[in-house]
């Protein structure tokens, strides 16, 4: 039987040997997502914003297989984030979808417009039936629990921004388990550890005025061009650089304008409402509170175990509802 090794960098290498895992790799729909960014516009101002939708999608079925999912639950990992547009969520930002969904309204188009379909039903598989990610209780999960997804894009982001180190993150993945079909966090320091961290990702990276500001001016372009007639809606589901030569070919000063501070050296601050401001940005809401397994069997919730966490959620979550108003700094 052929294997392929795969090299993640958080989970390392791992064989696979099963031909529909290899073929779902190589089809069209996952190599587009080599040249999707993750962070949206973000990796064009910051550096450490450079992780793509593969790297993730990979790392989210090779979670899974760790944690002893099957082979379908698996193929959800990779499929799930198979119709991010060029840029993930500045779509979302684009069409004002605050629930962060424009990909998962288009999933089902896209996968049905590809061949892997077909190549699902060469190996015997049902498609509808992998794309029930209700099923996949590892795959997918609503807040505040864990799930593959959640804790990947965790981890994955935090790693390649440089704020946690390869320990971290392989002693965080050792401490998780499967209890009665939920992931869990075996311990208290590594839970209280990691909804902390989760807490930085929010606030350090996905709230951080230069990246909300870098996706809301990319967002300006793509209206600017959709409403000129410079660009479809399809086009958004190209590759990051595709989209990005499209907006530059199109010579529109006003999104030659935009896209000329999307640059390293770019200086954002936010200010209050009642100051100038270029942009008002919102992301969802996001928050964590994992289920601990205790040595002596009990579940328990991570605020439980920790008396700031709540509060500092709280916080978090009323700053994401209430928006942020930012300027060039001057």
């Amino acid at each position: 039987m052929a294997e392929e090794l795969v090299r993640d960098p958080l989970l390392g290498e791992q064989r696979l040997s099963e031909p529909v895992l290899l073929a779902v790799l190589d089809s069209a729909p996952l190599r587009r997502l080599k040249g999707v960014h993750q962070a949206g516009a973000s990796y064009l101002v910051r550096a450490g914003r450079d992780t793509t939708r593969y790297e993730h999608s990979l790392g989210v079925m090779l979670l899974i297989r760790h944690l002893g999912g099957g082979l379908e639950e698996q193929l959800a990992g990779l499929l799930h984030d198979v119709s991010h547009t060029a840029f993930s969520h500045v779509a979302d930002y684009l069409f004002a979808c605050f629930d962060e969904d424009y990909h998962e309204r288009h999933l089902r188009q896209v996968i049905e417009h590809s061949d892997l379909p077909a190549l699902l039903r060469s190996f015997g598989l049902d498609l509808g039936q992998i794309l029930a990610f209700e099923h996949w209780p590892l795959l997918e999960q609503p807040a505040p629990e864990l799930c593959a997804d959640r804790v990947d894009y965790t981890l994955r982001d935090l790693w390649h921004a440089g704020y946690l180190t390869q320990a971290e993150v392989e002693g965080f993945l050792q401490a998780l388990r499967v209890h009665e079909g939920r992931i869990v966090v075996a311990g208290q320091k590594a839970a209280i550890w990691f909804a902390r961290q989760y807490v930085r990702l929010v606030t350090d990276l996905f709230m951080h005025p230069l990246e909300m500001f870098a996706d809301y001016q990319l967002a300006q372009a793509l209206r600017l061009a959709l409403d000129e007639g410079l660009l479809r809606e399809t086009d958004l589901f190209l590759e990051d650089a595709g989209l990005l030569a499209r907006l530059r070919q199109s010579a529109h000063p006003a999104i030659t304008r935009c896209l000329s501070l999307l640059r390293p050296g770019l200086e954002v601050v936010e200010v209050s409402p009642d100051q100038p401001f270029e942009i008002y940005a919102r992301v969802k809401p996001r928050m964590v509170d994992p289920l601990v397994l205790l040595e002596d069997g009990r579940l328990v919730r991570c605020s439980a175990l920790d008396g700031d966490l709540a509060a500092l959620q709280q916080a978090v979550l009323h700053k994401a509802k209430r928006g942020s108003y930012l300027r060039l700094r001057s």
